[in-house]
């Protein structure tokens, strides 16, 4: 006969983590891992979003307090024990506490790291800017954006943002990534979402494409948000607020698909601003201009480039417009 396995909400072995549990969740998460001493595996009964998430605090209050040399993702046996180390440090009376939500600490690691391990980025051209980060992540850079990306830190992923850029963040349970944008931090594990968050505006936005993304502002309210919805930062009042993705609305991450075959220059500036649901220019001296050519699943950043590249043309992004430019194909 099978036994009965105990399930805890994760709520209360956050609680316990962070010393703030009353005597009966004390005892009730203690109880807890005794039942896994004979069956690590039953900590498999968590669903994943479940473990990610235990993971991920458990793994924050460890890495600050015995400050590992190498991280990796382990197996569950080894979360298992981690997990057990984690509240023998805190029943034993250890008097130090890290809560790695806070906003207060997470600007007290950005500004305790050295200017010299930051890697910079600046788009200055009209053009959208690609980056490759060392962490197998790429960010599309709009213009007049920058930056900047932690080298040294082996707990978290940090990233300095000034303007509006794209980010498909590659997965790692183990290193959050984290984008601070004035008063605003951004903090995921893995998925793509755009942050638009120019110093000298209103308002910052943070509109997610998959996964799911965390936004604190400064006052340490945080919110979740999931594909197809946007949150806004008012900076003045610093209100947070969460909404759908307008219908009508630029949005330069889309994704499509588009097939050419000698087709003249306007066909395709309508078919791409029909796709994207974007404003083109077109320089009359590329109207005799034709082009062949597939496109499966591309960023409209990409399209633009390999067709500039085609008819020997260049591309100028000012706000929501785009400008193409050229002297024109022969004939």
């Amino acid at each position: 006969m099978k036994a009965n396995k105990m399930r805890l909400n994760q709520e209360i072995i956050a609680k316990y983590l962070n010393n703030e549990c009353s005597e009966g969740e004390q005892m009730l998460v203690e109880a807890w891992y005794k039942s896994f001493e004979n069956n690590p595996d039953g900590i498999s009964d968590l669903s994943e979003d479940e473990y990610s998430e235990l993971y991920y605090r458990v793994r924050k209050n460890i890495d600050h307090k015995i400050n590992p040399i190498k991280l990796y993702t382990p197996p569950r046996w080894v979360w298992y024990a981690a997990s057990m180390a984690a509240i023998v440090l805190i029943v034993f009376g250890l008097s130090f506490y890290w809560n790695p939500d806070s906003v207060e600490n997470l600007a007290k690691i950005k500004s305790d790291i050295p200017l010299s391990d930051w890697a910079k980025y600046e788009n200055s051209s009209a053009k959208i800017l690609k980056v490759s980060l060392p962490d197998g992540s790429s960010v599309w850079l709009h213009p007049k954006t920058q930056l900047s990306y932690n080298q040294s830190d082996r707990v978290y992923r940090q990233v300095n943002l000034k303007g509006e850029a794209f980010f498909d963040v590659k997965r790692d349970e183990g290193r959050p990534f984290l984008i601070y944008s004035g008063k605003m931090t951004t903090k995921v594990l893995g998925t793509s979402f755009n942050v638009k968050a120019y110093p000298e505006t209103e308002k910052f936005e943070v509109s997610v494409v998959t996964g799911k993304v965390s936004v604190t502002n400064e006052s340490e309210k945080e919110v979740f948000v999931t594909p197809k919805q946007q949150v806004v930062l008012e900076n003045k009042s610093d209100v947070l607020t969460i909404n759908e993705l307008p219908k009508d609305k630029t949005f330069y991450w889309e994704l499509a698909s588009l097939n050419f075959d000698n087709t003249s220059m306007q066909s395709v500036v309508d078919n791409i601003e029909q796709n994207f649901n974007v404003n083109i220019h077109l320089n009359p001296a590329l109207r005799n201009c034709r082009l062949s050519g597939n496109f499966d699943q591309e960023h409209l950043s990409t399209i633009l480039e390999i067709i500039c590249r085609s008819i020997d043309a260049e591309y100028e992004i000012k706000g929501n417009e785009i400008y193409l430019k050229g002297n024109g194909c022969e004939q």
